[in-house]
């Protein structure tokens, strides 16, 4: 649904390229990802407001760039399944690349 990809180049030559990627599925006969991922974070909002979180009590349309904002709603979505994956794929001499995600799960590619 939704992926962040960077090229990072280190001192020292090396090159990594990290994804950053929503993975979210539907449920047969249930809610869609697109669902899910729109309406469980709007609720969270909302529930937030209702409860009168220091961060959502400000005048105005606040738009959720700040980590007082945010956090409060990825914790939130991350108990409910919504989170963001990471991958780090390295290029390394003679052609290998080594895939790892964020668990620490490592696939050496040829």
């Amino acid at each position: 649904m939704l992926q962040h990809k960077f090229v990072v180049e280190w001192k020292d030559g090396t090159k990594n390229t990290i994804t950053s990627a929503l993975e979210l599925f539907g449920e047969p006969g249930g809610y869609s990802a697109m669902a899910k991922s729109v309406g469980l974070t709007c609720g969270i909002a909302i529930q937030l407001l209702l409860d009168d979180e220091p961060a959502s009590n400000k005048p105005g349309v606040i738009a959720p760039y700040s980590r007082e904002i945010c956090d409060p709603i990825r914790v939130r979505a991350e108990a409910e399944g919504i989170k963001l994956v990471e991958h780090t794929l390295w290029s390394w001499q003679y052609g290998y690349e080594r895939a790892g995600d964020s668990n620490g799960t490592y696939l050496d590619q040829r």
